[in-house]
């Protein structure tokens, strides 16, 4: 009996060394790319950061603003929207759920304002408001060119890796490896370029502008060059934070064709003699540029875009002409200026041209021009 517990002792001895042999030589699984061997990149046209897969290349694709990424299993794409009518999350948020048919959320993460799209079953899609008042769309999807039988599921996990990753550049953790992007170098145009019915578009002038788009209160599209587009913005923001003066784009760039639809629309309702007088001809008019703008006021919740109804308003305009120096713009056809008297059509000449000339009420760009 002593004998076979020393026996079975022996066996039990023998089984354990085994096994811890054999636990030591067996292989390791490799770690998922979403918890080593990632690696930051920094998109500073937007003030955004996020992390993938060192074998995730992100690159600038061919229009300026737009960012795409790619290994075998991920496609990530970076594009610029350019919807946003105003800076703050909660515009973003509410356009955002006229362009979708599904629930979307608010999200802030890492310092950003996003909202997220929800219930997608073959990609994670977020609208992205940047610090700058920009707004993208960042897709995060099977990478199908490469391998078309890919689904949703089979990368889910390091789509959430990367999507959670989503952050202001300053908020990286120390010590991570950054991949830094270079900023676009948007054009820059004359800004004290003469349009009138003297001096016609120049047919090159497009090649030099950069462009947003924005969707005004009325559903309209607005289109603007796009220093000009963000220096309004800042003057809108400060009419409603400071002012409680609220306006929207009615006008900015226009084509040619536009412009002629614009004199039609007008000699339609006003006739047309008032039409010409008011209306320039088509090549000549400042809005062929994209640094005039057209503002309509919001009175009490109602838009009031209509000349004869927005001329009713002096109080609210010289409230607004107050401030336009301030952000680069000047009243382009001021009162006793020798042009019809136009309230609402401002224009973007810079900070220091605007200052020098609503220095003086009644200066115009001609004459400011003149004296150099």
């Amino acid at each position: 009996m002593m004998g076979l517990k020393r026996s079975l002792k022996s066996l039990i001895i023998i089984f354990f060394a085994v096994a811890l042999v054999c636990t030591s030589v067996l292989p390791v699984a490799a770690e998922s790319t979403t918890s080593a061997g990632t690696h930051w990149y920094v998109i500073k046209d937007i003030g955004f950061a996020l992390k993938v897969p060192p074998d995730l290349k992100i690159k600038r694709a061919e229009k300026k603003g737009n960012f795409i990424g790619s290994n075998d299993k991920i496609r990530v794409k970076i594009i610029r929207w350019n919807q946003v009518s105003y800076p703050n999350l909660n515009s973003l948020y509410k356009l955002v759920g006229k362009h979708t048919s599904k629930k979307i959320k608010k999200v802030r993460r890492g310092g950003l304002k996003m909202v997220k799209v929800l219930g997608l079953k073959t990609k994670v899609k977020y609208y992205i408001l940047a610090p700058n008042g920009d707004d993208y769309i960042i897709t995060i999807s099977p990478n199908k060119k490469k391998n078309p039988k890919l689904r949703f599921k089979d990368i889910k996990k390091d789509a959430k890796a990367i999507e959670e990753s989503f952050r202001l550049p300053k908020k990286i953790p120390k010590g991570a490896k950054r991949i830094t992007i270079k900023k676009t170098k948007f054009p820059k145009p004359n800004y004290l370029v003469l349009v009138n019915s003297s001096n016609k578009i120049s047919k090159k002038w497009s090649d030099k502008i950069s462009t947003v788009k924005a969707v005004n209160s009325r559903g309209n599209k607005v289109k603007a060059e796009r220093r000009t587009y963000k220096a309004y913005l800042k003057l809108k923001h400060d009419l409603e934070k400071n002012d409680s003066v609220y306006v929207d784009l009615d006008y900015g760039l226009r084509t040619v064709k536009e412009q002629q639809e614009i004199i039609d629309e007008y000699t339609e309702r006003y006739g047309y003699a008032y039409a010409n007088r008011i209306a320039a001809k088509p090549g000549y008019s400042e809005h062929h540029t994209g640094l005039a703008l057209d503002l309509y006021l919001i009175i009490d919740g109602e838009e009031v875009y209509l000349n004869e109804e927005m001329e009713k308003y002096p109080k609210v305009w010289k409230k607004i002409h107050a401030k336009l120096a301030k952000y680069g713009f000047i009243l382009r056809y001021p009162k006793n200026s020798g042009y019809p008297y136009e309230p609402w059509h401002i224009r973007y000449v810079g900070k220091k041209a605007a200052k020098e000339i609503m220095a003086e009420p009644g200066l115009t760009l001609e004459q400011y021009l003149a004296r150099s």
